[in-house]
């Protein structure tokens, strides 16, 4: 049972609260020190010895959900098959421990980015410290989402070139797949500002899925996308279709789709995306009936135009369009207006019709659960996946910060984050833990020979180095060291 220090007069129960959770973390953080050493010693005593010689014990620590805690492990050394020397903790190895960010297990890492995705550094730094009672920085908060960014696109990079190689084989089949995509600007800073729209850059974003189905069981009118998958980034447009069709070849086999839908508002990077593979493009009724009612200077007469569009007679609406520029009374900047429009409605005329009401497409009939809708998710998604974290509060972004942030925004909505970080800390060796160290023999210079009366001194070699080795011998090499280590 715990004592209780605190005068009784003083005691309530958000008081009592907060030092029972600090005496929690504090047993947790010393169970685990405790088991941590113990292990190590296990693995001591049953690891390859004529493999791995042991040299010394490290202190080092480590920053979990329970807070830092400070262990002590043992360093070994070992040669490879080349004969190149290495460095490496054991414990780390067996616990899965190298491949930490920052010193921070994963659990913890998890937790920063949870926090990351949904409020700004400092608001998550705070959180953090509150939950661990220890102290996080809000630059640590953001170093751990730069890491794990740079990590996620550099695997990226190496699926783009399986890809490209033809290595990417998805098992999953389907017939139809959907596909939208739009962008978002967000306000840049520093050097990042400089060049195409100046203070604004745009990040792309597409979602692909297979359909609809009920979120509810019954009469609820409520629909989710089945198989939701996001990628998002600054890219070209030749990129982000690289990236787009990675993911998709990863996860779907390709031959077995034979419809794809593309829908989006009209962008030239997504109707070259359409370009890129086969897929059908329809422009975003969203954006259709947006563009009539911020150009046509009569709200009436826009939502005839609108009328006409959803009974598909666009040249009815073209013309109607044409029109209004000779009642408008001539005003240039109305009369622009309505050119940009009809510019827009002709240069997508053919994704003007719906996927469903084409004569050109043979909609094969959906899976069991599964329904065909009217596309159109891309404004929410944009809202949901970038605009709430990353231009709501009147940020402002470097381009590889905003990168790294919307690359983990994506696992976030595609339902993958979770496992995409253990994989990524789950393999590679830190830096921290591990050191690797070759042995590389440079080549001697030329030298021109001079005949001297003076000759170097004969250096033999290590005592018994050339010789089996007894007990004696070894005790008598260990006496041999340099730099504080045996030199065997």
């Amino acid at each position: 049972m715990f004592n209780i220090s605190l005068p009784l007069n003083d005691i309530d129960f958000k008081t009592l609260e907060k030092e029972i959770y600090q005496r929690v973390l504090k047993y947790g953080r010393e169970q685990i020190k405790t088991i941590l050493e113990q292990l190590d010693v296990m693995i001591m005593e049953s690891r390859d010895k004529a493999k791995y010689r042991n040299i010394c014990i490290k202190k080092t620590s480590i920053k979990t959900v329970m807070g830092t805690i400070e262990y002590s492990r043992r360093i070994y050394r070992y040669y490879d098959e080349d004969g190149n020397k290495h460095y490496i903790s054991l414990l780390d190895e067996y616990l899965k421990m190298n491949k930490t960010i920052g010193q921070m297990s994963v659990n913890l890492v998890e937790k920063i980015i949870e926090n990351a995705t949904n409020m700004s550094y400092r608001k998550t730094a705070h959180n953090i410290t509150e939950l661990t009672g220890q102290d996080i920085s809000h630059q640590a908060a953001w170093d751990v989402v730069q890491k794990m960014g740079e990590k996620i696109q550099e695997q990226e990079k190496q699926k783009i070139k399986a890809y490209e190689k033809g290595k990417l084989k998805g098992k999953r089949e389907v017939k139809v797949l959907f596909e939208e995509s739009d962008g978002l600007y967000i306000n840049m800073q520093g050097k990042d500002r400089k060049g195409g729209s100046g203070r604004k850059k745009e990040i792309k974003l597409a979602v692909t899925y297979e359909g609809w189905k009920k979120r509810y069981f019954g009469k609820c009118d409520e629909y989710v996308v089945i198989n939701k998958n996001v990628v998002t980034g600054f890219h070209n447009s030749k990129e982000f279709a690289d990236l787009i069709e990675t993911t998709i070849s990863q996860k779907y086999n390709i031959e077995k789709i034979q419809l794809r839908i593309l829908n989006g508002d009209g962008a030239p990077w997504i109707k070259e995306s359409a370009s890129l593979a086969l897929k059908h493009f329809q422009l975003d009724r969203f954006h259709i009936f947006q563009a009539i009612h911020r150009n046509i200077y009569d709200k009436k007469e826009a939502k005839k135009v609108s009328r006409m569009i959803k009974k598909l007679k666009i040249d009815q609406a073209l013309n109607h369009i044409e029109q209004l520029k000779y009642e408008c009374g001539g005003e240039v900047k109305e009369v622009k207006k309505l050119e940009t429009l009809q510019q827009y409605l002709t240069n997508n005329r053919d994704g003007l019709i719906p996927y469903k009401q084409r004569k050109n497409i043979k909609l094969p009939a959906p899976p069991e659960g599964i329904s065909y809708r009217n596309l159109g998710t891309m404004e929410h998604n944009i809202c949901d996946i970038l605009y709430l974290r990353m231009k709501n509060r009147k940020m402002s972004w470097s381009k590889a910060g905003a990168n790294n942030l919307a690359k983990i925004l994506a696992l976030k909505a595609s339902g993958k984050l979770y496992n995409k970080i253990n994989s990524l800390l789950s393999g590679e060796l830190s830096e921290r833990l591990t050191q690797k160290v070759k042995e590389i023999k440079k080549p001697k210079p030329k030298t021109n020979k001079i005949k001297t009366n003076i000759y170097p001194v004969r250096r033999g070699s290590m005592p018994f180095s050339a010789c089996s080795v007894t007990n004696g011998r070894k005790a008598i090499q260990s006496l041999i060291t340099y730099g504080g280590q045996s030199i065997f």
